[in-house]
């Protein structure tokens, strides 16, 4: 039976934020994956989210397709293919012996907003507490932050796989259960074959864990370049990154080239034989809560600011500091004056309460910094553009000079309530 592509789900998928290892480009996978048909698409980078925020909004994107289509988008699955290691402390010879071998692959994709943040802690910790060669996590760390996290075992390089490669099935199956225990049933083991003797070899003992742990088995392809005829760019760039030359026989090569977006039907070509494989990949994209994620990338993500008891929360601390500031600016007794603090204020409640804007806070936070500056001898502009409109601004600080109203500066300038007249730092020319 023919497999359309809506019944198929690429949860491998690495791009140019693989540095030197993935040919695809964000806008050009997803506008393949969209014009194919697939319902989802996920990002699995080398150690790396850094294209997470672009390939979801691009994704999200409604554009039209070559064939006529138009307003389509598809799901974004957001993940990482991280290495693993014993400990993310070690980091000599001594204490991992095999080296850079010893960083093994695992994938993880954000099941929701939690699960993204999640990721984004993973990918930090990687770096600044794990690096060997590559940005390390362990299991310590995994545990710790896998809520909301979707795994799977990932390649011939994984923990589960490299054992069952080496015939050490007890081992694999042991790894493979302490990730059933931290995942739950959002741990799928991978299976993948690209024409390779070593991938259809474990196959067999795939499935063999899956029945001994009672866990699905998704099907992928490691997507590095967007065509088979892309094969031969991918051994070129390989050839870079190895600092090897094309000619050399000791480059990293492959004998066929099949690391790429394959249609549902070529994966049912390997797979068909176990169709639950092929399903289960569209199963765990439906995990994926993407509306939830979004929230993330829209509107305002600030710290807490933690206000003086006095003051309810940081509008009032923010009102009780613009009015002591007018009266620094001898500027309290104006009728003009207080009434336009007044509807400045208003407008950054308006904000919070209609669009969650948390105006307050963010000028709280710039106020800080500036008042930092100033008292470090550090050098602050007086502040430009349509931030220089704002009373509010000059009664807390952040902007100085000119009396905005004695100019017939607007305040309207300044403050928008939509994401394309969105008050950004460059509109404080500081």
């Amino acid at each position: 039976m023919k497999r359309s592509n809506k019944d198929f789900v690429h949860m491998h998928c690495h791009t140019e934020f693989s540095a030197f290892d993935g040919l695809n480009k964000v806008k050009s996978i997803i506008k393949r994956a969209k014009d194919m048909g697939f319902p989802a698409l996920a990002i699995t980078d080398h150690g790396n989210i850094g294209g997470t925020i672009k390939f979801f909004q691009e994704c999200r994107k409604k554009e039209n397709l070559s064939d006529g289509r138009d307003g389509v988008s598809i799901k974004p699955l957001l993940g990482c293919e991280f290495y693993l290691a014993r400990s993310r402390h070690a980091k000599s010879k001594q204490e991992q012996p095999d080296g850079r071998k010893g960083n093994r692959h695992i994938i993880l994709i954000a099941q929701n907003a939690e699960g993204y943040r999640n990721l984004c802690n993973l990918s930090q910790v990687s770096y600044s507490e794990g690096f060997y060669s590559d940005p390390r996590i362990d299991m310590e760390v995994l545990q710790k932050h896998s809520a909301g996290l979707i795994c799977s075992s990932a390649c011939l390089s994984s923990v589960v796989n490299a054992n069952l490669l080496h015939g050490r099935f007890d081992a694999a199956l042991k790894a493979a259960g302490i990730l059933k225990d931290i995942f739950g049933d959002r741990f799928f083991l991978e299976a993948m074959f690209h024409g390779l003797d070593e991938e259809r070899m474990i196959i067999p003992d795939i499935i063999r864990l899956s029945q001994k742990l009672n866990c699905r088995i998704v099907a992928s392809n490691d997507c590095h370049y967007p065509c088979a005829e892309d094969g031969k760019s991918q051994e070129l760039l390989m050839c870079m990154s190895t600092s090897k030359c094309i000619k050399d026989d000791r480059r990293i090569s492959f004998p066929y080239h099949e690391f790429y977006l394959k249609s549902a039907e070529e994966m049912a070509m390997m797979f068909g034989a176990h169709p639950d494989m092929l399903n289960a990949t569209v199963d765990l994209a439906a995990m994926v809560d993407d509306d939830s994620i979004a929230k993330l990338f829209g509107g305002m993500r600030l710290p807490k600011y933690m206000v003086p008891d006095e003051f309810a929360d940081p509008h009032a601390y923010l009102e009780h500091l613009a009015h002591e500031g007018l009266k620094s600016m001898g500027k309290d007794s104006s009728d003009a004056h207080k009434k336009r603090l007044c509807m400045e204020l208003d407008d950054v409640k308006i904000a919070k309460l209609n669009n969650n804007y948390d105006f307050a806070t963010y000028f709280l936070i710039v106020r800080d910094y500036i008042n930092f500056a100033k008292t470090n001898g550090i050098l602050t502009g007086c502040g430009r553009g349509s931030g220089f409109g704002s009373l509010l601004l000059r009664c807390i600080g952040i902007t100085y000079g000119i009396d905005p109203l004695e100019h017939d500066l607007l305040w309207e300038r300044f403050l928008g309530f939509d994401n394309k007249r969105f008050v950004r730092a460059s509109d404080f020319g500081i």
